[in-house]
């Protein structure tokens, strides 16, 4: 499956979850903003922005190459690299580098669950699911009950219209972030159960998930509806 095909998938919308969303930044004259790379990715998933998110990916990889032991940093980058891939704008060249990113950090922490987390993301963002799932299925083992771990997991499996896999993973379960109703609720709406996915539409953005990618689901799911929803 294409990374064109996840999007459609997830409803031209797979997050990483674990960012704020309702940032707000400063900006110069014509608009570029100006703040802090998580700030800058931050509202680039809010926005669904490739063009604000590479400016995060650019201060991002500088901080790496002058601190080669900022973890934090490689973590961030796939991040970036698997929203970009959701919005169509992740490139062969992107994918290289985030894959030597999440390759350098699995050397540096071979046992520690995000770095298995990454490459699984990573991995997903590039199509490659089943390898993604293994490596997902890796960082839960390592940091178990991890819920965004479970959510990427539920996540690739709605990109493979699995929804029943992905409501097994997250519902019934205490959720604390908003991405994680969200990929519920977008497999409620896979299996035709549209009350249900309202109503973790509304969980997440009681959570704090708020923008471009919540903003499609409502419209999706209103024009089903024919009610106005937001």
């Amino acid at each position: 499956m294409s990374i064109r095909s996840l999007a459609l998938a997830l409803v031209l919308a797979l997050a990483v979850s674990g960012v704020a969303f309702a940032v707000s930044i400063r900006v110069l004259p014509g608009g570029i903003p100006l703040g802090s790379a998580e700030q800058l990715m931050a509202e680039g998933i809010r926005l669904g922005s490739t063009q604000i998110l590479r400016q995060a990916w650019e201060a991002y990889e500088k901080a790496v190459a002058l601190n080669p032991e900022y973890l934090e940093g490689y973590l961030q980058l796939g991040r970036i690299y698997f929203h970009l891939s959701l919005l169509g704008g992740a490139t062969d060249e992107d994918y290289r580098k985030a894959f030597h990113f999440a390759d350098l950090l699995m050397e540096k922490a071979p046992k520690v669950a995000e770095a298995h987390r990454l490459m699984g993301v990573v991995l997903s963002g590039k199509g490659a699911y089943l390898d993604a799932l293994q490596e997902l299925e890796l960082a839960l083992h390592l940091d178990p009950g991890d819920e965004f771990v479970l959510c990427d997991m539920a996540a690739i499996h709605l990109a493979l219209k699995q929804p029943d896999q992905t409501v097994s993973l997250l519902e019934g379960r205490s959720l604390k972030d908003g991405w994680s109703y969200y990929i519920l609720g977008m497999a409620w709406m896979q299996k035709g159960e549209k009350g249900r996915a309202l109503i973790n539409f509304r969980k997440a953005k009681a959570a704090g998930f708020a923008g471009y990618w919540l903003d499609l689901a409502f419209q999706r799911l209103g024009e089903d509806l024919k009610l106005p929803l937001r």
